[in-house]
């Protein structure tokens, strides 16, 4: 009887171990499974969140990154412009400062024709004034003579007179500091020329004519070549 109840026992201990063995796993299973599952939805919910924060913050970081780096390069090209401005400047301030006619404007002539009548009367030779302007920072080294400083005479497109065709004597140099100006003054006698000078011109007919005035560039750079604007004139009958 005791060996029957001791067998009993032991079955029934087997049974409950065993039980217990299997609602522990399932347990561990149960318990394990909803936190591998909410540790893993979260995480892959965090880890998208997170990523999208990383995706974010790299995004923000490449942005802030290349926001200073555009911002760099454009402010490296911004103090260029102002420091392309700056060199313009001293360039310009070297230019007009002491010893700037070196590297400045220089010598810079204006030559202008001016007629003492705009229209003359037979018997009456035109006379012309010619004003040579230094209009630069240094002195100007002038040939003011008629084969250098020479008024032609146009009719249209016909060459009618030049004072170089006649001319005598030899350079007439004159030196005219910056803001001076030099006047020549010149007399046509109403005949036509040729280059030589050959006698027996024939005299010009009256209408309508124009001057222009034009400098010869001289040796060096404080000589440069010049040329008025036409001036017209007219020659006509009577008073």
């Amino acid at each position: 009887m005791l060996a029957v109840v001791a067998a009993l026992a032991l079955v029934l201990y087997a049974c409950s171990g065993s039980g217990s063995k299997k609602n522990q796993p399932a347990g561990d299973g149960k318990s394990s499974s909803p936190a591998a599952s909410s540790s893993s939805t979260p995480t892959a919910g965090g880890g998208s969140s997170s990523a999208g924060a990383n995706g974010g913050a790299s995004g923000g970081a490449s942005s802030s990154a290349g926001a200073p780096a555009g911002g760099a390069s454009g402010s490296t090209s911004l103090p260029g412009g102002v420091n392309g401005g700056v060199v313009g400047t001293t360039g310009g301030a070297s230019g007009a400062g002491p010893g700037g006619s070196t590297s400045g404007p220089g010598c810079q002539l204006s030559v202008s024709l001016t007629s003492q009548e705009s229209a003359y009367a037979n018997g009456v030779n035109p006379q012309f004034t010619v004003a040579v302007v230094n209009k630069g920072t240094s002195d100007c080294d002038v040939d003011v003579s008629p084969k250098s400083l020479v008024l032609n005479v146009y009719s249209g497109l016909d060459h009618v007179w030049s004072s170089a065709d006649c001319a005598t004597g030899g350079k007439d140099l004159r030196g005219i500091a910056p803001g001076a100006v030099q006047t020549v003054t010149y007399t046509w006698n109403r005949t036509r020329s040729s280059a030589g000078c050959a006698p027996g011109g024939s005299p010009a007919a009256l209408g309508t004519y124009y001057g222009v005035v034009s400098l010869g560039a001289g040796s060096g750079p404080n000589a440069p070549a010049a040329q008025s604007q036409p001036k017209t004139f007219e020659l006509k009958t009577g008073s």
